[in-house]
């Protein structure tokens, strides 16, 4: 992508290229995940202990009725495994107690049984939940349509502060990542020098015509994006919609409906 940008900005030297800022929160969550190995294995040893075996999944509702089904997370899925974290932070003694009632030997279930008894994982879970549970939220609101320039500017500026209260080495090394994150996105300080014109923070009018826009252009960046999440619900939304076998649809409901999602899409 970067490569691409460099690319299409020398044809159009106005342009502003900005890679997705939810994505790269989303690789600040997966340095924490690199950095916990006995978590990451413990939500993924659950995982296959609950996951398509309604016996297990029984157990757990008798035993614990008010207790949700163990999460799911997928890694290409944003903020989800922070949010599996929170999970198991939240419940960690409830789901310890059914996990050892489990008589099978199946090789998951000894997995989990071995993990829990861990002395450090609970107290890892508590770190990551207290220093980084602000990440998946943080994503969401992000993700956010029709959000003003400068909230979304705050927002990624929240996470830096946020970072920079945790306390121990890990929260020093996700601080460096995300700094070096946000480095490399080199649209990111033209998009800030533009959110200071609109919110009136400007020390001079130099700073303004030195800028690479014109000046009747500020005004369409009030709402600027900083994310790619519009886009990629677009492919979700036409990828059904455009492929071969579509029988069920005729070439005039098909297009009926197009024109209805295309209208609903964009206002």
């Amino acid at each position: 992508m970067k490569k691409a940008g460099s690319t299409i900005q020398t044809l159009y030297p106005n342009i502003i290229h900005l890679t997705c800022l939810a994505h790269a929160c989303h690789n600040v969550c997966e340095e924490v995940r690199a950095y916990y190995k006995n978590v990451d294995q413990l939500i993924s040893e659950m995982k296959k202990t609950f996951l398509k075996c309604p016996k297990r999944i029984a157990v757990l509702k008798e035993k614990r009725p008010e207790l949700p089904n163990p999460p799911r997370p997928i890694i290409t899925r944003w903020g989800t495994w922070i949010n599996a974290v929170k999970y198991y932070c939240t419940n960690f003694n409830e789901l310890k107690s059914i996990i050892e009632e489990f008589e099978e030997e199946s090789e998951c279930v000894r997995a989990a049984k071995r993990l829990f008894k861990m002395p450090s994982i609970q107290s890892n879970l508590v770190y990551i939940v207290s220093n980084f549970g602000f990440l998946p939220d943080t994503i969401t609101k992000l993700e956010t349509r029709g959000v003003l320039l400068s909230k979304s500017v705050d927002i990624v500026n929240n996470i830096q502060i946020k970072l920079e209260e945790c306390n121990g080495e890990i929260a020093k090394l996700i601080l460096d990542k995300f700094n070096k994150v946000i480095s490399k996105n080199k649209g990111w300080e033209n998009i800030k020098k533009i959110n200071q014109v609109l919110i009136g923070e400007t020390t001079s009018d130099d700073d303004l015509s030195s800028s690479i826009l014109n000046l009747d252009n500020y005004l369409s960046m009030k709402y600027t994006p900083i994310t790619s999440v519009d886009i990629e619900r677009s492919f979700s939304m036409y990828k059904n919609i455009l492929t071969p076998n579509r029988s069920r649809f005729s070439e005039d409901s098909l297009s009926k409906y197009m024109v209805v999602n295309f209208f609903f899409n964009t206002n």
